[in-house]
């Protein structure tokens, strides 16, 4: 990490140095366009703008073969995700201002995509980012350190009955689906291109495979996190919760957010004996739950709080569930069988 300071200029902009190292390592000269992106926890990230290619994915769209906007947006996003470089919508007539406007608003839910023409029946994203810029390990590794954070602040929420963190943290979880739908394009493009795939982390297709089921798994992660969150918020109007079932609930939390960490770290370090224990925690986990709600049936008098409290452990648990499937995801990244002659001894990849 480094600490610089901006400079302002004359016309009242500002500047900031970027790292050489940086610099050098994506192989930028002076004069190379940058996009800079403003994201939803109102931090910047800066891509070097994507290089023209011999054959850019092209799809266009007529406004009137979509009278439900909606899945418009649905392909849209969808195209995005597998691939395409430029998308345009065209219409017959002058689109709607309103439509207009919500479909500008839909660049948003894509990183890297901006408008790049716009006219009175026609409106035309472009992706902008360079796909070597985002290597597929450092993309899981940060979107699994969003998880967890999730799972934290839930927790934290429901301890200190905090329910503005709670609606944060839901709003929190969008950001996870937009660098979700990032993972899969890129694994898209891996699958399309070979020097893509060497440029991202991707040796072979059935690599590629799992790294989409990888980015899927920690997705449900999130997905998990924000329903607890989602469940909690029933509750607002509700008695406080008994200190001996949230002791439990924090114990039982615990155990998860481990499991999460170690079940990514045997994935990304290619460990498979420390998926193997993973495998072995989901017992505990059973028995933590089974103790938690015993602890709710017996002192929770109110039939909703119950409810939820259980549905809030059911989450967690799914989120073990979850833990366990990137477990499983590390083994097959790892025990791929060798190719062998005829007649030779079967042989397989030893865990690293």
């Amino acid at each position: 990490m480094e600490i610089r300071k901006l400079q302002k200029i004359k016309g009242g902009s500002f500047t900031l140095s970027i790292p050489k190292k940086w610099v050098n390592k994506k192989k930028l000269q002076s004069g190379h366009q940058m996009v800079i992106s403003v994201e939803d926890d109102g931090s910047l990230s800066i891509y070097p703008v994507k290089k023209p290619s011999d054959s850019p994915l092209l799809v266009k769209f007529r406004l009137e073969e979509f009278p439900d906007v909606k899945a418009l947006e649905y392909n849209i996003v969808t195209y995005y995700i597998q691939g395409a470089d430029r998308i345009d919508i065209i219409s017959k007539k002058m689109i709607p201002a309103d439509q207009k406007r919500r479909l500008k608003l839909l660049r948003l839910e894509m990183p890297g995509v901006e408008v790049s023409e716009e006219g009175a029946n026609r409106i035309s994203f472009q992706v902008l980012i360079d796909p070597t810029s985002f290597h597929l390990e450092a993309l899981l590794n940060k979107t699994s350190a969003f998880s967890l954070r999730l799972q934290e602040d839930v927790i934290e929420a429901i301890e200190n009955w905090n329910f503005s963190l709670a609606r944060e943290v839901i709003e929190r979880s969008g950001e996870a689906l937009r660098h979700y739908r990032l993972t899969i394009r890129q694994v898209a493009l891996a699958s399309i291109s070979k020097k893509i795939a060497r440029e991202i982390g991707i040796r072979s297709c059935q690599e590629c495979v799992i790294f989409a089921l990888t980015a899927r798994d920690l997705s449900r992660l999130v997905y998990h996190s924000s329903q607890m969150a989602r469940h909690f918020l029933f509750l607002e109007h509700k008695n406080k919760i008994d200190a001996d079932i949230l002791n439990l609930l924090g114990q039982l939390s615990k155990l998860v957010l481990v499991m999460q960490k170690d079940a990514v770290q045997s994935f990304l370090q290619k460990n498979t004996e420390l998926a193997v224990q993973i495998f072995r925690k989901m017992k505990n986990i059973r028995e933590k739950e089974k103790q938690l709600l015993r602890e709710v049936n017996s002192k929770t008098q109110d039939i909703d709080t119950a409810v939820t409290l259980g549905l809030i452990a059911r989450e967690l648990r799914r989120i073990a569930g979850y833990s366990i499937a990137i477990s499983d995801d590390s083994m097959n990244r790892v025990l791929t069988p060798v190719s062998i002659s005829y007649g030779q001894e079967r042989q397989v990849n030893k865990s690293v």
